[in-house]
């Protein structure tokens, strides 16, 4: 087993994905929660006091008084430790490696035992690294400020050591059980898009669902929430207090202290154990092939033969249309670009589309990620809101009345629900959704090296990537599509359901160039962020790396950006208007926001002319780097 712990060990030092996953909790202990609140506090006047509040009540959620709360609460984000653990496991298997290990290794439990703990490791460096950088934070934070100054009083000395070792103790707990569910949900789907996709439907659908449904109807929902990890870690860390509060401060915390330790240490040598049974008896000849899961996507890969037909013979097309007249087959062999006169450059782009059709409409992981947007909005706009109004006033912990969210979750605000959910969702922006489709589609074929028998087998290397491109515009395009069809069906269902009626007068069916205007202005963010995705997939080589890259982008660059973009001073304000946020928060608020408790807050915006034409520069930029690096990059 040692031996093993080193070889993975050694794996994921050499990781850069690896790496970036680590620091990613670290890096939001550090930028969000003092580098940015630091210059918040520092920037400060009484013009913002009431919204800000004063120094002296800020200051010492910045000191070492406080380090502890502030360095376990950012492990409330866990997706980092799900997706470690997702994209090793789950690597190993996509590409086969795991049959060279377990084949000269010294058995399959030690091997395993060996990678399993040579991943929780890598999550307790991540906790251990965001308390040494918030103590160092608070301690430089405290250097610059002084002792005088307002607030510092009281709060320049650490934690008890064993308030800090309780808190230490409580973030290794939290990190190595969702690196352990991160781990089983990688062995299960066997490849590290298949584990991703897994890690972001639990932490979006499972833990933050239940959560919101434990919040909006209270009742049975609470207690099927508590028995989940989510309850557990939320109560592990809050029960030091709150920033700013301090530890005397009331906070949320659904169990009981052991209570939480347990079901959390019970989690994890569950997820551990069936990732352990999947690896002692599953078929390793058959390791990096298609998991037994890819029955899952049958329907999808009858359907194109039903509605498209010459989707199953892209060879064909390809030999019969796309070559050049007078070229004959094999002289591709060095993936040169062929194009030239005559050589019927569209029909090869429109072939390699289909081919790449053809390989999404089989591809579970691409389905999950086209389903991102659908599902989502399906639980934030619908499902919730309903289950909310219908408690709403009764075991409901949201004040909201029924009267509130009544116009939500009627027809009337369905478009505008969905270009919201595009915008800025608050359980996964659209943006990330289409960027994972992108990623997806360019990263995986250049991990697996299939792009190089594609080049060489195909129309020439520019028409092949530009087809890749057209798909993906294609199933950015369906994903956009479905989030509508859902959006309108079950507005329907509501509004007939309280109201008897499909269209009531309260928020009446959309009219036909309300809806045609909403599905354009979705259709260009998607086709943007699609495209940044597709180029990050092929800059990088890597679908993981881009995931991760995404990742640090959600996280922390665009939060920040955005919740600081209506206070930063001119120079910087011109920066972040170029950047594709601000085009995305103009655009999809143009037919405003659904929100029951009125306007949520200002959000950096451009004018609607700039944005559009931003947006479409991006799309055009981002679809033609790939095409460019493709076609000059070596393929051997």
């Amino acid at each position: 087993m040692l031996a093993s712990l080193r070889a993975e060990l050694l794996v994921l030092r050499k990781s850069r994905v690896a790496w970036v996953l680590v620091l990613t909790a670290p890096t939001l202990t550090l930028v969000t929660t003092y580098l940015f609140q630091f210059l918040e506090y520092l920037g400060d006047t009484p013009a913002i006091y009431a919204q800000a509040g004063t120094p002296a009540q800020n200051l010492p959620a910045l000191l070492p008084s406080q380090v502890v709360i502030q360095a376990v609460g950012q492990l409330y984000f866990t997706a980092p430790f799900i997706l470690l653990g997702a994209v090793i496991a789950g690597g190993d298997w996509g590409r086969g490696t795991i049959r060279t290990s377990l084949l000269a290794g010294p058995g399959r439990a030690r091997v395993f035992a060996g990678q399993a703990l040579a991943i929780l490791i890598a999550c307790a460096v991540s906790v251990l690294a965001c308390f040494a950088l918030a103590a160092a934070a608070s301690v430089a934070i405290r250097w610059y400020v002084g002792p005088t100054a307002p607030g510092a009083a009281g709060n320049g000395a650490f934690p008890a050591w064993s308030v800090f070792g309780e808190g230490v103790g409580a973030g290794l707990v939290v990190g190595v059980a969702y690196g352990a569910l991160g781990i089983a949900l990688g062995t299960i789907c066997r490849s590290a898009a298949g584990g991703v996709a897994a890690a972001l439907a639990w932490y979006f659908l499972v833990d933050n669902e239940l959560y919101e449904l434990s919040i909006n109807a209270g009742g049975v929902f609470q207690h099927v929430y508590n028995g989940f990890p989510f309850a557990s870690m939320i109560t592990l860390i809050s029960m030091f207090g709150s920033p700013g509060g301090g530890a005397t401060s009331q906070t949320y915390q659904p169990v009981g202290h052991w209570e939480a330790f347990a079901i959390l240490v019970g989690y994890a040598l569950v997820f551990l154990g069936l990732a352990l049974v999947l690896v002692l008896r599953r078929d390793i000849v058959a390791a990096g092939g298609r998991p037994v899961w890819h029955r899952l996507a049958w329907p999808w890969s009858v359907w194109p033969r039903l509605v498209w037909p010459r989707l199953v013979w892209p060879r064909l097309v390809w030999q019969g249309f796309a070559r050049p007249r007078g070229v004959q087959a094999g002289t591709r062999g060095s993936g040169a670009n062929t194009t030239g006169a005559g050589s019927g450059w569209g029909p090869g782009v429109l072939a390699s589309a289909r081919a790449e059709l053809l390989v999404m409409c089989r591809w579970p992981a691409m389905w999950a990620f086209v389903l991102i947007m659908p599902v989502v909005t399906l639980f934030d706009d619908y499902i919730l809101q309903f289950v909310l109004y219908a408690n709403a006033g009764g075991s409901a912990i949201s004040l909201a009345s029924p009267a509130q969210v009544l116009p939500t979750i009627l027809p009337g605000q369905s478009v505008t629900a969905v270009l919201n959910s595009i915008g800025f969702d608050s359980t996964l922006p659209g943006t990330a959704a289409f960027f994972l489709i992108g990623a997806l589609a360019a990263g995986s074929a250049w991990t697996g090296g299939t792009i190089s028998t594609s080049l060489r087998a195909g129309p020439g290397r520019a028409a092949t990537a530009a087809g890749q491109a057209l798909a993906v515009a294609a199933a950015l395009v369906t994903s956009v599509a479905l989030t509508f069809a859902v959006a309108g069906l079950s507005a329907t269902a509501a509004a007939l359901t309280i109201t008897g009626s499909v269209s009531p007068a309260a928020g009446p069916l959309p009219g036909a160039g309300r809806l045609a205007g909403a599905f354009g202005i979705a259709v260009v963010v998607s086709l943007a962020w699609g495209a940044a995705g597709l180029t990050a997939g092929t800059v990088l080589r890597s679908a993981t790396g881009a995931f991760a890259v995404m990742l640090v982008w959600t996280t922390i660059v665009q939060i920040q950006l955005d919740y600081y973009a209506t206070m930063m001073p001119r120079a910087a304000r011109v920066v972040y208007d170029l950047l594709p946020d601000a085009a995305t928060n103009t655009v999809t608020l143009l037919f405003g926001q659904v929100n029951y408790g009125g306007p949520m807050g200002g959000f950096g915006e451009v004018a609607p002319g700039l944005a559009f034409a931003m947006l479409a520069g991006y799309a055009v930029a981002c679809f033609a780097v790939p095409v460019i690096a493709t076609r000059r990059r070596d393929i051997v």
